[in-house]
């Protein structure tokens, strides 16, 4: 038997044709894109290669102004709670200390030496007084600058006066004396009618000065002081009648002699007010009045 020839089982792979110089493959056409290169059968192609990106930070937020805003605003307010906290404390240890108590005045006498209406509505007046100023603390001293006072009757300005300060010492009983006046000032018609009408006035005082505290060799800042003294009243007083002149009789021996004063006292004279009309204390820090 002959030999038989038996055509092979898979088909050749073709062979793709040299690209010629021109572009052209086959003679084709000059645009036409190129084949892709036909698959080899029982092979796969190899999966594309993968290129990790590398890794960026994130983006830093910025701050915006409000945040700071917010942030300036929350320290601020720890930082005034901080300072009311340890002012509390401070004030509390100082009176546990030291028991502060306020002054207390008391306008003792007053004498309206003058008051003279004129048909013109003005008012010439004369006032001398005196006031009683008490410190009850046991360590603590006054340190007072010029008073100024001001006077009223029957709510009309009648006079003005001022008083030198002084140093209020310890558990300490002052009696202040000064007077006050007024020249020729204009008041209101319906007023000078009321003080030519009424021959006793409901007083009234205003006494406003400068005042610090001293603890032995520390002194505080001064601080602007009111004091409001009224409920009493005054007449126009009586001029002081002269006094008698002093009368010496003869002795009989040289040794002895007689003196004979004149009777009549001083407080009778005078024609002064004895008051005892309460104050009021007012503290005033800047704007503030207590």
């Amino acid at each position: 038997m002959g030999d038989r020839a038996y055509a092979p089982s898979s088909k050749p792979v073709p062979v793709a044709a040299p690209r010629a110089a021109n572009g052209t493959a086959n003679g084709g056409g000059g645009g036409a894109p190129p084949r892709p290169p036909p698959m080899v059968p029982g092979r796969v192609p190899p999966p594309p290669m993968y290129r990790p990106k590398p890794m960026q930070p994130p983006p830093r937020r910025r701050r915006s102004g409000r945040g700071w805003c917010c942030a300036c605003c929350l320290w601020l307010t720890l930082v005034l709670v901080g300072l009311v906290f340890l002012g509390a404390i401070a004030v509390g240890v100082f009176y546990v200390m030291y028991h502060p108590q306020p002054p207390t005045f008391a306008v003792t006498s007053l004498r309206l030496a003058a008051l003279n209406v004129s048909d013109a509505d003005s008012v010439t007046s004369r006032i001398e007084f005196t006031v009683t100023a008490r410190n009850t603390n046991e360590k603590i001293a006054f340190a007072y600058g010029d008073i100024g006072s001001a006077f009223t009757a029957d709510g009309t300005d009648i006079g003005d006066g001022t008083v030198p300060g002084f140093v209020h010492p310890p558990g300490n009983i002052t009696v202040i004396k000064g007077s006050a006046s007024a020249t020729a000032a204009t008041v209101d018609p319906v007023q000078a009618a009321s003080l030519r009408s009424k021959k006793s006035h409901a007083m009234s005082v205003e006494m406003d000065s400068k005042v610090g505290f001293q603890i032995g060799r520390f002194k505080s800042k001064r601080i602007n002081v009111r004091v409001l003294c009224s409920g009493f009243s005054a007449g126009l007083a009586k001029p002081a009648p002269s006094p008698e002149p002093i009368i010496v009789a003869a002795a009989p021996a040289p040794i002895r002699s007689k003196i004979r004063l004149s009777s009549s006292s001083s407080s009778s004279a005078g024609g002064g007010t004895t008051t005892d009309a309460k104050c009021k204390l007012r503290v005033k820090i800047w704007i503030w009045t207590f």
